[in-house]
């Protein structure tokens, strides 16, 4: 089926253009908030060729494409009319005098829907500086590039910017997000990220700046993402408040004078040192529970990893990551178990399409296999394993064990990647040291070779292969 057949499909079967309300895609997945969900057809939608599964999480319909979901969401943004040249950012379908229908959600799946709609479209820019990191140790550790020289200065700030500046990256996400002015976002990070205020924290001042009276904590924000996602929220009341009362002729002039003028000192005073308490202290109890608990922690979480995937939740812990890696440089909990658990999802598939007589099976299972060497599970989980149950069962087992030990080895990786062959330089640790880096590799090797001899050993129901379909028509025909 052509790119753009599927996609009429798939938007047909979501109800159609006027059921559609917003439209997005991350690295797998299209994913629609639609008007109203009982108007999708989720058998029809997977029943069609190209389509890997569906799911509804976080209030949205997401349909699983797999490594082609980005030429599927540039059709249906050509069709819903939406701004494709930005694909992976999030748009939102115009309608003339029409009430969206918000579904309500419980806290944890609001929570989990603003993580990830801030961490989706800024992906690629802190997996691209993530992978700078990692090749910049490897250049460090084979003497190419020297510490002292000028290289090494540009590429560092090639790799440290995003995270560095990450503040200003998730206003932008954030203000899409909850339909605010990104450029008063972009403000409010701005104040966040003042030399004011950093130079004050890396001098070491404790005394805080006063404001009416009202004390300013000295906090350096950079590499933090609580603070600028509840000030964004925080903003977005107070400009709402403010535009209800102002009349039109001068809304552009104070309007967004007056919200700047309270968000910005409301949000230092208050709300940004409850967001930076708030990310240190869930990464401190986070850590706290692999340094204490590595083996258990590494067995549970890379035994149930797979499901966390499913239901989005791994977007929940990106905040962890970035404050462990902005805070100690390195972070040794999810990031290292999702490598043990991708790689165990392409050792299971790699035995399905090995043990398999089905030329289809086959293809899906090699093509999905090496997609997920490279870190992107989504189409050999719903494409081969879950369907399959006991190759899923296996990538569960061989994640959890490989997880559990490579934890308990106090396992650490330096940069933000996405977890896969493609991840390894990022276990390179910055002073050059490859202790990481063997570990890294001997539990992939691990992880892959436990996962497909569970497969081969277990076996398979539920996809039955042609001459195995041919030989039971045969029979049946015979009774």
């Amino acid at each position: 089926m052509k790119d753009r057949e599927l996609a009429e499909k798939i938007i047909q079967l979501s109800g159609g253009k006027e059921n559609i309300n917003k439209a997005i895609h991350c690295i797998t997945r299209l994913r629609f908030n639609l008007e109203d969900d009982s108007k999708a057809d989720s058998n029809a939608i997977e029943s069609l060729e190209g389509v890997l599964g569906t799911r509804y999480q976080n209030g949205q319909f997401q349909v699983v494409i797999g490594n082609n979901v980005k030429n599927i969401y540039v059709e249906v943004a050509d069709i819903l009319g939406l701004d494709n040249e930005s694909p992976i950012e999030e748009n939102m379908v115009k309608t003339e005098d029409k009430e969206t229908k918000r579904e309500k959600k419980n806290i944890i799946s609001s929570i989990l829907d603003i993580i990830a709609s801030s961490f989706q479209p800024i992906l690629p820019a802190i997996i691209g500086a993530g992978m700078m990191k990692g090749i910049l140790a490897i250049l460090m550790a084979t003497g190419w590039v020297s510490g002292e020289s000028g290289t090494y200065q540009i590429l560092n700030i090639v790799a440290d910017a995003a995270f560095y500046f990450l503040p200003f990256l998730l206003a932008v996400s954030v203000s899409r997000k909850f339909d605010v002015n990104e450029y008063l976002g972009i403000v409010v990070a701005g104040a966040l990220m003042y030399p004011t205020i950093l130079d004050a924290a890396k001098a070491g001042m404790t005394d805080p700046l006063h404001f009416l009276s009202i004390p300013i904590q000295i906090v350096n924000y950079s590499s933090s993402v609580f603070p600028i996602i509840l000030s964004i929220i925080i903003m977005k009341y107070i400009y709402k408040a403010i535009d209800k009362y102002i009349p039109k002729p001068v809304k552009l002039v104070f309007t967004p004078t007056l919200t700047l003028l309270i968000t910005v000192p409301f949000v230092l005073a208050f709300i940004a040192p409850i967001g930076n308490y708030l990310g240190n202290y869930l990464a401190i109890g986070v850590n706290w529970l692999f340094i204490n608990a590595g083996l258990l922690a590494g067995l549970l979480l890379g035994l149930f990893n797979p499901f966390i995937i499913m239901t989005g939740m791994h977007y929940g812990l990106f905040p962890i990551i970035i404050q462990n890696l902005g805070t100690y440089g390195y972070d040794s909990g999810y990031l290292v178990v999702n490598l043990m658990t991708n790689i165990a999802q392409a050792g299971a598939v790699f035995a399905v399409a090995l043990r398999s007589k089905d030329k289809e099976l086959k293809s899906v299972g090699i093509s999905s296999g090496i997609s997920a060497l490279l870190g992107i599970t989504e189409p050999a989980m719903f494409g081969v394993n879950l369907k399959l149950r006991k190759p899923f069962y296996a990538a569960m087992i061989s994640g959890g064990i490989t997880s559990a030990i490579v934890v308990a080895l106090g396992l650490k990786t330096f940069g933000f990647v996405i977890p896969g062959l493609v991840a390894l330089p990022a276990y390179v640790s910055p002073d050059g040291n490859l202790r990481d880096l063997i570990i890294a590799i001997i539990g992939i090797l691990a992880s892959f070779a436990i996962a497909f001899s569970l497969t081969l050993i277990m076996g398979f129901k539920g996809m039955d292969t042609k001459k195995e379909s041919k030989l039971t028509n045969r029979k049946q025909e015979v009774n």
